[in-house]
Formats: structure tokens, sequence, C-alpha cells
């Protein structure tokens, strides 16, 4: 499969996951986070965090208590959700502080 197909296929499952959890409000299901005080790209990097361990766990060969979700569908989820927490990033944090990128601080554990 080529780059701009896989891109196509991906675009076309997003729409259709966006029509059923979203409540008619682009990437609504994201911001139920802010609920409970947490922005919505953080909440969906969260989310995100939870499809790579699910990823993990397929790829060491763990048998999945959700047996139709295979490898595949989880990768694909990977990426949306990447692009998913990308577009809330920009949205809410740089576009509302003026084009100002957020910096973060990493911190050497000891």
């Amino acid at each position: 499969m080529k780059f701009n197909e896989v891109l196509e296929k991906m675009k076309e499952l997003h729409e259709k996951k966006d029509r059923d959890y979203s409540g008619g409000k682009e990437f609504g299901n994201f911001y139920e986070s802010e609920k409970i005080g947490i922005p919505a790209w953080k909440g969906a990097f969260i989310r995100l965090q939870d499809k790579y361990s699910r990823a993990c766990n397929l790829i060491k060969g763990q048998i999945p208590a959700v047996r139709n979700e295979k490898l595949e569908d989880t990768l694909f989820d990977l990426a949306v959700y990447s692009v998913i927490v990308y577009a809330l990033y920009k949205k809410e944090v740089v576009e509302s502080s003026g084009g100002k990128q957020l910096r973060l601080e990493f911190v050497e554990r000891q």
C-alpha cells in the first residue's frame, strides 16, 4: 500500500469514528477531559499512550481480550491519535498563545 493510500484510509477511519464519538463537534470526545481539568490535547495524548501499550502487547504476542482488534488497527489508531494530539495542541496552545510554542523542560531523574 502506498503512503498516500494509507493516509486516505486513515482519514476515512477518523471521519467515521469522529461521527460516532464526537457528538457533532470535531474532536468533541477529546474535550471531555477538560471537565476534570485536563486540556484536550493532553487527554488525547494519554489515549495515545494506551494505544502504544496495546501495540507493544500485541507485538510481544500477548493474546488480546478484545480479539477483533489487530495490530494493524492499533497502528492506525496510533497514527490518527498523533494527528489529533497535534491538531489540538496547535489549536489550544499555539494559536491561543499568539503563536508561541509550549516550552517543555525536562528534569533529569536521579
